[in-house]
């Protein structure tokens, strides 16, 4: 049982959801605890090649943003390594996705991907 549980520590601590190569543009460590996601609210440009690093303070949470197909366990002593490419702009709802407690409902966010600038445009004198 003991191994088990050690195994399945290292497979979440090396678990990662890569949708791009490269190194990231952008990395934001979280902190989920008895009953907050801390930050909740994570603002990344479109286009941005974001990884969050995520930890638990106490107990066994999960980080969910389903609009940006995340779902990963984040357990106590171990770090969380998500990584996604920020395509679309939009608000996309974030919260935890295991019971953990009677608290439980008010651990969510807000992951929010801010459009491109416009590209500008030089008008072309003949």
């Amino acid at each position: 049982m003991l191994l088990a549980l050690i195994l399945m520590g290292l497979l979440t601590a090396c678990r990662q959801s890569p949708t791009y190569s490269g190194p990231p543009n952008l990395v934001i460590h979280m902190l989920m605890k008895k009953w907050a996601i801390v930050p909740n609210r994570v603002v990344v440009p479109q286009g941005a090649k974001v990884e969050l690093i995520v930890v638990t303070s106490d107990v066994e949470h999960g980080i969910a943003v389903p609009g940006l197909a995340i779902n990963e366990p984040v357990q106590p002593g171990w770090t969380t390594v998500v990584r996604f490419l920020a395509q679309k702009p939009g608000t996309y709802p974030m919260r935890c996705s295991i019971a953990c407690g009677r608290g439980h409902d008010q651990m969510t966010g807000e992951v929010i991907v801010t459009p491109s600038p416009p590209v500008s445009m030089t008008p072309v004198h003949k």
